[in-house]
């Protein structure tokens, strides 16, 4: 719902529930920002070419140095390479938010033995760093006869660490929505896990989308702690092709970053749609919402007045 302020047409604010906690910029603040935006983005076109420069008089853009990036059998074991993060990454995810959600349901439950052993597994994974538990599980697991390829012992690893931290966000959003919509399940006959699964749950993953997006975006992200194993993924291959061509070795973990990049702004580009299509649903219904209590008062007051 908006409010508009007297004289809102005529140059005054619009006020809506976003900025009703805090006083928006008057002309001077927003001539300061604007300067400050000016004077930074100056700064960082110095940094920039100031870099620039440093790289061109070291040689780093030279013809011989980017070559081999040219050859077909260079960007197909790059791309092979992206692929197998892009396998990890995936087989990772769908375990990990597998996990997830009994982990987070147990969290809630009101059993004291199954909150504490949930509560346990979350607080030691989401403890440990990623890195530790990838080596723990490549060390522990052939010693228990488990021989797997590099490829099982880094899921593994990644599903004990992000399984951790997705059930805190499905906790979270499952918490977001209050008893309220449970209680009122439960009244009209629900069993308790009918009302998770039917009520709880379609409301609540519409609010975590976004965090489970970042979350799948530290899963692509924390594959290439795979190069310890070593796994064959997108940073590993790049270490290889500088090991083969050690002039290229910038240009390497350049194209390599551009790469990861690309997967990035695609999972950002998906969370902002998903953000600004919840938003704009939020306001759809609070405008319906508003409509509605703006009929029903203008009604009272006609009965009132006849």
């Amino acid at each position: 719902m908006v409010l508009s302020l007297s004289g809102a047409k005529n140059g005054g604010v619009a006020m809506s529930a976003d900025n009703l906690l805090y006083e928006p910029p008057g002309p001077i603040a927003r001539r300061r920002n604007r300067l400050i935006s000016v004077i930074g983005v100056l700064l960082l076109l110095a940094c920039l070419m100031t870099v620039g420069h440093r790289l061109d008089a070291s040689g780093q853009f030279d013809a011989k140095r980017w070559e081999i990036f040219l050859h077909p059998g260079t960007l197909r074991f790059l791309f092979d390479g992206l692929m197998a993060t892009l396998l990890a990454a995936v087989i990772s995810m769908v375990l990990a938010f597998s996990l997830a959600l009994p982990l987070a349901l147990a969290r809630l439950s009101s059993r004291l033995w199954l909150r504490t052993l949930a509560a346990s597994y979350i607080g030691c994974f989401r403890a440990v760093p990623l890195l530790l538990l990838i080596l723990f599980t490549v060390i522990l697991l052939p010693s228990i006869g488990l021989h797997w390829s590099a490829l099982g012992y880094l899921v593994f690893g990644m599903v004990l660490h992000h399984s951790a931290m997705a059930a805190e966000i499905i906790r979270a959003g499952i918490l977001s929505l209050g008893r309220g919509q449970k209680e009122a399940a439960l009244s009209i006959g629900m069993r308790e896990h009918q009302a998770m699964v039917w009520i709880v749950l379609p409301q609540a993953l519409k609010l975590m989308l976004p965090a489970l997006i970042s979350a799948v975006l530290a899963i692509v992200q924390d594959t290439s702690l795979g190069y310890i194993i070593p796994y064959e993924e997108l940073l590993r291959r790049s270490q290889q092709i500088s090991s083969f061509a050690p002039q290229s070795l910038l240009q390497s973990a350049f194209i390599v970053t551009v790469m990861y990049g690309f997967v990035s702004a695609l999972l950002l580009a998906l969370r902002r749609w998903i953000e600004r299509r919840q938003a704009y649903t939020s306001r759809a219904v609070i405008t319906e919402e508003g409509g509605a209590e703006l009929k029903t008062l203008m009604s009272a007051k006609s009965q009132t007045s006849s």
